[in-house]
């Protein structure tokens, strides 16, 4: 096992697992794959004290809370706060003794909190960038998401000394607020763990957390007309969010309560790919959705809107379908033609597995975050001698 010279890295991110979005699995993934490149590994995170974290099991890495509230459904946006934290990361760094931090997400309460203590602690800070634009998030959220952006994001890209970006299009973003030093590193699939199973069955599955941003209220639009031509077919919606109870009435009263059902947390989220033969997701604002590649690896096609860096890895009608955002009846016309034809839903499904067999499984990510670490690394010992 190869050792590094700056091999002590501490990965913050507001979710870990159990929590159901794609950034805290990209974390998670991405602190198992350092420890086994040699790296020594802590991450921090916040805790409003309803769930156990599953890093606690691994004791290879080092892990670190803070007790916080969660602002989700306040806002309809991922959003934690934690006045604890603001001493409580101190404390961690005098234990840890970082010598890069990477934080995950702008908008996160964390990254916030990596970039406040930069300013007098001796850490290279990496941040990540998974979302992309953000504009046509609408309501108090949007409102939100748009002031943090120009001020506490704004900070924290300035004091990154280096921005990784999951697309060109989230690299545009981090561009357009100030970042000088950036590369693009999509996310990636576990290969072996999501890997085509055949589905001879009709059935949708949708995977994320269940807020407006995600377009699951455009889903449940369509649906009607889909299982109209094909009454045949089932749909499992997975994720919790504020507008559950929305999502469940919706479906009472559109009365296709007998062929949808809504799933809060799985345990084994490979197993729902398993099940399914198609995915969908029509989002208004991704980075690169961690759940739309697991689909493909999976050989499950998904149909997805053309935002962000979606169309940089789904080429429409040869890896999946592209729709344009806030039209249900596009959604519906996909996946009635995937219901439709068999043969070409099953040509978009092997071309799409090897897309990501061949461009973004987790070895080739995590070389790509290591040159970055040790970039850095090679840059301060630089500055130090010349100083």
């Amino acid at each position: 096992m190869a050792r590094h010279s700056s091999r002590r890295i501490l990965l913050c991110a507001d979710y870990l697992p159990p929590s159901d979005g794609g950034v805290e699995q990209v974390v998670q993934k991405l602190a198992v794959h350092l420890v086994a490149e040699g790296y020594e590994v802590g991450v921090f995170t916040l805790d409003d004290g309803s769930r156990e974290f599953d890093l606690t099991d691994n004791p290879d890495v080092s892990f670190y809370t803070a007790s916080a509230i969660d602002l989700t459904d306040t806002i309809g946006l991922q959003s934690m706060f934690s006045l604890s934290a603001l001493r409580e990361f101190g404390d961690i760094l005098e234990t840890f003794q970082p010598d890069i931090i990477h934080a995950h997400n702008r908008f996160f309460y964390t990254s916030a909190l990596a970039a406040l203590y930069s300013l007098r602690a001796d850490y290279k800070l990496v941040t990540t960038l998974h979302l992309g634009d953000i504009g046509m998030i609408s309501g108090i959220g949007g409102v939100a998401a748009r002031t943090f952006e120009q001020t506490v994001s704004r900070f924290v890209i300035s004091r990154s000394d280096q921005v990784i970006c999951v697309s060109a299009a989230a690299e545009s973003i981090a561009r357009s607020l100030g970042a000088t030093r950036t590369t693009v590193i999509r996310n990636a699939v576990d290969v072996e763990e999501f890997a085509p199973l055949p589905v001879e069955e009709k059935s949708l599955l949708y995977i994320g957390r269940l807020v407006r941003n995600n377009g699951i209220q455009d889903l449940l639009s369509a649906l009607p007309g889909v299982l109209e031509a094909h009454p045949d077919a089932t749909v499992d919606i997975v994720g919790s969010g504020p507008l559950k109870a929305d999502v469940q009435e919706t479906i009472r009263q559109t009365g296709i309560s007998d062929a949808v059902t809504v799933h809060d947390y799985v345990p084994d989220i490979s197993a729902m790919y398993d099940r399914a033969s198609v995915f969908c997701r029509p989002s208004y604002s991704e980075g690169l959705p961690l759940t739309m590649l697991e689909a493909m690896a999976s050989g499950v096609p998904p149909v997805v809107t053309a935002i962000a860096g979606v169309p940089e890895v789904v080429t429409d009608r040869e890896t999946g379908l592209l729709l344009e955002p806030g039209r249900p009846d596009e959604i519906e016309a996909a996946l009635i033609e995937l219901f439709d034809d068999d043969v070409f839903r099953m040509e978009l499904a092997d071309n799409a597995r090897d897309y990501v067999v061949n461009n973004l499984t987790w070895e080739q990510r995590t070389q790509k975050v290591s040159d970055v670490y040790q970039r850095l690394s090679r840059d301060a010992t630089n500055s130090y001698r010349s100083a």
